[in-house]
């Protein structure tokens, strides 16, 4: 099963690499902020950068969010298991004591 992994990875990359071939034209990188006249327009760099270098840019940064936000989410559950946890063995000992406290004694 690795060399499926590895195969995937490969056709990833080679793809990937064709699209940085393809797409080398020089654009400016800017961010516009409507509300302000003052930052109507921010660039940079001032150089302009090849257009896959923004689109991989634009990728990783996705990727870095998708995986804050995935991180975030199993820290909640891991938190979410470990109150669980205390709240079962908490229960289990509740229920050892009246298993414990009631065996002398015959029901009414």
């Amino acid at each position: 099963m690795k060399w499926l992994a590895t195969l995937f990875w490969m056709v990833i990359f080679f793809f990937v690499l064709l699209f940085s071939m393809q797409n080398t034209e020089e654009v400016p990188l800017r961010f516009v902020f409507p509300p302000w006249g003052s930052l109507r327009w921010v660039e940079a760099p001032e150089t302009p950068l090849p257009l896959f270098v923004i689109v991989l840019g634009a990728v990783c940064v996705g990727i870095l969010i998708a995986g804050l936000a995935d991180l975030w989410k199993r820290l909640q559950l891991k938190r979410a298991l470990r109150e669980s946890q205390k709240s079962i063995e908490r229960l289990e000992r509740e229920i050892d004591t009246l298993r414990g406290s009631g065996s002398g004694q015959r029901p009414g």
